[in-house]
């Protein structure tokens, strides 16, 4: 038999524990839009809400064996969403500032300042001074390798040499660079 609004709260605790299917359907129509009501004015996402609401009674229908009393059901979902729209809270806060975190290191990371734009300007003419100071022959194979990006290979063919020789130029020159006291190779 269908029952009526209100009704609830005249069902015995056998009737509604266990597992009454169209008992427990009837306290979630009774209850739902009060309850969503309730956790949208604590969150203020309609759709959050009613998910909060709806992971309660799952609860309470998964833990109908414990709670005893019809007449504390009630008091329990208002306790209960309440408590899940102060934890969704948290986790969005946690998220949020999460989220702003990154945010702010891509920003970092994005937005160069005027002061790593002058490092970066004074540490590239440094290393083209250091650079300078190499012997001919290896200043033109570092040039080619780093700056032009060419292969060992491509070098040797330019400059008639091996691929062999121009890794051991290149490697000479690293080496010289680095007893330049460049603080690049440091």
């Amino acid at each position: 038999m269908p029952l009526k609004r209100g009704d609830i709260g005249s069902l015995s605790v056998q009737d509604v524990w266990d597992g009454n299917e169209t008992v427990f359907n009837q306290l979630f129509r009774e209850h739902f839009r009060a309850l969503s009501f309730f956790a949208h004015s604590i969150i203020g996402q309609d759709l959050y809400a009613q998910d909060i609401v709806q992971e309660c009674f799952i609860r309470v229908w998964n833990r109908r064996h414990v709670l005893k009393d019809v007449s504390e059901l009630k008091p329990y979902l208002y306790t209960a969403v309440k408590n899940d729209c102060i934890n969704y809270l948290r986790q969005q806060n946690v998220r949020d500032k999460k989220q702003q975190q990154f945010l702010d290191l891509e920003k970092e990371h994005t937005e160069p300042s005027i002061d790593t734009d002058m490092i970066r300007a004074e540490s590239i003419r440094e290393l083209n001074d250091r650079i300078d100071q190499l012997p001919d022959k290896m200043r033109e194979v570092v040039r080619l390798y780093y700056f032009e990006g060419k292969s060992s290979g491509e070098i040797g063919r330019l400059l008639q040499k091996s691929p062999d020789t121009v890794q051991h130029q290149r490697k000479t020159a690293l080496r010289l660079l680095r007893n330049l006291k460049s603080f690049f190779f440091c």
